[in-house]
């Protein structure tokens, strides 16, 4: 039986902070000194509201509850993993979205001309590791060997 008394996995937990501290940093901006930089904060922040991106929030919010109880149970490590991934899957869209309103510009490396920040290398690391503790943690609950003998 699950209880109500958490058994925290942190990779897991770890994770999804990380991966949502990662979602609301800024990203990038369209070109330098531009006031308005790309982010799950900022999509949140519209005056229209966030509208479908603040999916992805209750996704890492998933994945975050969950983490609270996969050291203990096969299910929420499974339900862990999930959040985790659709989250990653609906941030991954808001990316897209957002690059996607770059114009094609002179040069091959636009890409690499543009004034980056922290949040996409963190969140990336972030969902990365929430999924490797989910599934970790999976493993450590169903007690099958982590390599097969």
């Amino acid at each position: 039986m699950l209880g109500l008394r958490p058994a925290p996995d942190a990779a897991v937990v770890l994770g999804a902070l990380l991966s949502l501290a990662g979602y609301l940093l800024p990203w990038f901006r369209l070109q330098s000194g531009y006031s308005w930089s790309f982010s799950g904060w900022a999509y949140a922040s519209l005056s229209t509201g966030g509208g479908w991106t603040l999916i992805t929030f209750g996704w890492i919010a998933v994945a975050l509850i969950a983490g609270l109880w996969a050291r203990r149970s096969s299910g929420a490590a499974m339900v862990a993993v999930v959040g985790a991934i659709c989250g990653l899957f609906f941030a991954l869209a808001v990316v897209a979205v957002s690059f996607a309103e770059f114009r094609e510009r002179g040069s091959l490396n636009w890409v690499g001309e543009m004034p980056f920040g922290i949040g996409l290398p963190v969140l990336a690391a972030g969902l990365g590791l929430a999924v490797a503790g989910g599934v970790r943690a999976i493993v450590r609950t169903t007690g099958l060997p982590a390599v097969p003998r």
